[in-house]
């Protein structure tokens, strides 16, 4: 069951990112995949092997299948956060957006530990369902930015 829930989000969600219209350039995308996967690499690591926090298929090992969310699911999942906000929206719309998200997240992170593609020991879903709407601002943070880095540029 764990290799069609994944396999299935793979597919679903690279085919809406490749599809999706695009909103923001490119390289706003680019620049902000890159950056979440910087990221995600950083606290994963710590999470799953030094405080056992939470972690991919079997606890204490690295293995190449977590490459299938890092690279499959992540970059994807970034694009869309990122390239469908509602930048020039008022502030509870923003809030709405992230918070959408936040439950969708949560929703799918409680399928995966059903399904055993992820572990929690020292964590639980209430405190990822705190995070996530700080780790989606930030992908945010990040795209305004680039395009301030952009402007300063251009000036210069």
């Amino acid at each position: 069951m764990k290799w069609v829930l994944l396999i299935t989000t793979i597919a679903l969600f690279n085919t809406i990112a490749f599809l999706m219209k695009k909103h923001i350039k490119k390289s706003e995308l680019y620049t902000t995949i890159i950056f979440g996967l910087l990221a995600s690499l950083l606290v994963d690591t710590y999470a799953s092997f030094r405080f056992e926090a939470w972690g991919f298929f079997e606890k204490g090992k690295a293995e190449f299948s977590v490459l299938l969310i890092l690279l499959g699911i992540y970059p994807a999942a970034a694009a869309m956060i990122v390239n469908w906000y509602p930048y020039k929206s008022r502030w509870w719309l923003k809030l709405a957006y992230i918070l959408g998200w936040t439950i969708c997240s949560t929703g799918y992170e409680w399928l995966t530990l059903k399904t055993g593609i992820l572990w929690h020991v020292h964590w639980n879903l209430f405190y990822s369902l705190l995070l996530y709407p700080a780790i989606y601002y930030m992908l945010i943070v990040h795209v305004r930015i680039y395009r301030w880095l952009q402007k300063y540029e251009k000036a210069v």
